[in-house]
């Protein structure tokens, strides 16, 4: 590393810190630091082979690099001019990165972009020019420079964009005719988990939690974490940042961690950046009382502290219950175990109000010896064994800390905190990703399709209720509509691990006989997590309220596209609930004779 004088642990891990100097990103520098804590993405490698490529063409190559803020655009590509020579050499190699700046202040950053992009322009591209460029842009502005008066001189690159579909939320692979020209990455494809058969994992996130935890001799936070350790033994065994550290070392406690981050980006929508993921594990091993502090000022917090105050400063608290440190935090916040109930949790928290002592339960449940200090300090502290001074709060302090343990260091596998609609959502997403359409099946005709017929009221198999007018709670208006699944066959992506995919399903239906002039006017609806829950939710029977409606108002736009295109012009149903008893009317109209009739079914 940078030098041979030890560290101290917490001086270390402020490394991680968002607004550590290391968290920021510029092309020019790749420190010692940032090198070990490297690690390598599929996207980095496709986007080292296009530069690669285009180094030894004999024509000049622009290299898109697209994506969001903070997805790791310069992260990688300062790497990459870290690694190779000619990428620091202008007049082979042009780097740009933050299209969004502008280099004069008398231009706008479209001026500017132009002005960078000449040698791609219409113009630019007749003069043969050979040196070779990578553009880092995010999406909004590529967009808005190939919509702007100056995008119209760059008229190839911009057919290129469309037929590429970069700003599209679709994945396009087909070859095209500026292939030669041009090429793309675009990093909002990639994640930083991977959808396979058994349920998604992070390569990514596990790489980093081991680049941080490994005991080797090449990992600086761990010869910080053995200098901490070496210099005072008595007081590191009470260190809460230790403790957490060793916590974190372990496996188990990783794996459940990136589940946890995992449902956080799909179940709450979460952009994790991995300037963002190292902020959060110093947030999870640096309790709030310890933060800005030094390594003495910790010490004498350690030294002082009763056993109350550690446990407080454990990792499951700083991982469940540090709601403000972060969005990562808040988004896990809502998922949180404790909001959970099974019959087995349920079980185990009546036993610790029925037993004279709950401290027994950690050493029956969970693998306490993780936490060696806790483990032995306990009993001799626990809040059950006092009987004049039974501390309630800290009771159920304790019940919380074992709820979240269960979760993380359990003595046995258990099932306890599975949610059966997340993991069924997630294999749905690596088959459709897989356009592997036959393991879909369950997803549309039963699922999705029940939905359609259950939104507006407990339709049938052919009818469906259909809103006429202003809400009524006597008399309902139904039709008949036979509606069928829109697949298309392809040829199933033969890869197990699938790091660039869409993190939503489309599904397309249309109605029965119905003609549609061009695929693109069939009916067609995104899935994400929420609106999957809400589907499966209402085929077991639940009702969407006008709140719901509210917000998956694309949905009910989808059930009115198809409705549309039914044969309510032809034929309505009414039907009248009184008392329980429910009577139909059918409304008809006879073409032959250009009339409606009006009879009871």
């Amino acid at each position: 590393m940078e030098t041979n004088i030890p560290i101290h642990f917490i001086d270390m891990l402020k490394r991680c810190k968002q607004s550590s100097k290391e968290a920021v990103e510029n092309l020019e520098s790749f420190s010692d630091f940032k090198q070990y804590m490297h690690i390598q993405r599929p996207v980095e490698k496709e986007l080292e082979e296009y530069i690669n490529e285009a180094y030894s063409s004999t024509t000049a190559q622009l290299i898109l690099v697209c994506g969001g803020v903070g997805d790791g655009k310069s992260h990688i590509l300062s790497y990459l001019k870290n690694k190779y020579d000619f990428l620091n050499d202008e007049n082979i190699f042009y780097l740009h990165n933050d299209a969004t700046e502008s280099f004069s202040p008398r231009k706008t950053s479209i001026e500017t972009l132009a002005s960078v992009l000449h040698p791609f322009s219409d113009e630019g591209l007749e003069l043969h020019d050979t040196k070779n460029m990578v553009l880092a842009i995010n999406l909004g502005a590529l967009n808005n420079f190939i919509d702007s008066e100056e995008g119209k001189s760059f008229s190839r690159l911009r057919e290129y964009v469309y037929q590429k579909k970069i700003l599209e939320s679709v994945i396009d692979d087909e070859p095209c005719a500026d292939d030669n020209l041009f090429k793309y990455i675009n990093f909002s494809d990639y994640h930083m988990y991977q959808l396979t058969e058994e349920g998604p994992k992070s390569d990514y996130i596990k790489g980093l939690f081991q680049k941080i935890t490994q005991p080797t001799d090449a990992n600086p936070f761990y010869q910080a974490y053995l200098n901490d350790l070496q210099e005072d033994k008595e007081s590191s065994a009470k260190n809460p940042i230790i403790q957490n550290y060793e916590l974190f070392q372990q496996d188990d406690v990783q794996d459940q961690i990136i589940s946890l981050l995992i449902q956080a980006m799909v179940k709450e929508k979460l952009i994790i950046s991995t300037r963002a993921l190292l902020d959060f594990i110093y947030n999870i091993l640096v309790p709030s009382s310890m933060e800005n502090l030094n390594h003495l000022q910790i010490l004498e917090i350690v030294n002082n502290q009763d056993f109350k105050t550690y446990t407080t400063c454990l990792l499951p608290f700083q991982l469940f219950e540090k709601f403000d440190a972060s969005p990562i935090h808040q988004a896990i916040h809502q998922i949180n175990p404790t909001r959970l109930r099974t019959e087995k949790l349920d079980q185990h928290l009546i036993d610790f109000k029925s037993r004279k002592d709950g401290s027994y339960l950690f050493a029956q449940y969970i693998s306490i010896n993780q936490l060696p200090y806790f483990a032995r300090s306990l009993i001799p502290n626990s809040p059950w064994r006092n009987p004049v001074d039974k501390d309630q709060k800290f009771k159920q302090t304790l019940t919380k800390l074992f709820v979240y343990l269960y979760y993380l260091i359990p003595n046995e596998v258990h099932d306890s905190f599975k949610d059966k609609t997340y993991e069924e959502f997630m294999r749905y997403l690596y088959f459709w990703n897989k356009k592997d359409i036959s393991k879909l099946s369950k997803l549309y005709r039963e699922e999705v399709r029940q939905a359609i017929y259950k939104w507006n009221g407990e339709g049938s198999s052919d009818l469906i209720y259909v809103q006429i007018g202003q809400p009524q709670t006597q008399y309902y208006a139904l039709q008949k509509l036979e509606i069928e699944p829109y697949v298309k066959p392809n040829a199933i992506n033969p890869e197990t691990n699938l790091y660039k995919f869409l993190p939503m399903l489309t599904l397309k239906f249309k109605t029965k006989n119905a003609h549609y002039i061009e695929e693109t006017s069939i009916p067609s609806i995104d899935i994400d997590f929420s609106l999957y829950a809400l589907l499966i939710r209402i085929k077991n029977g639940y009702r969407p309220n006008k709140k719901d409606k509210f917000q998956f108002i694309k949905f009910v736009e989808f059930i009115d596209n198809l409705i549309s295109s039914g044969n309510q012009s032809e034929e309505i149903i009414f039907e009248s609930k009184q008392f329980g008893k429910s009577t139909r009317y059918v409304l008809k109209y006879d073409t032959t004779f250009d009339q409606y009739s009006f009879m009871e079914m």
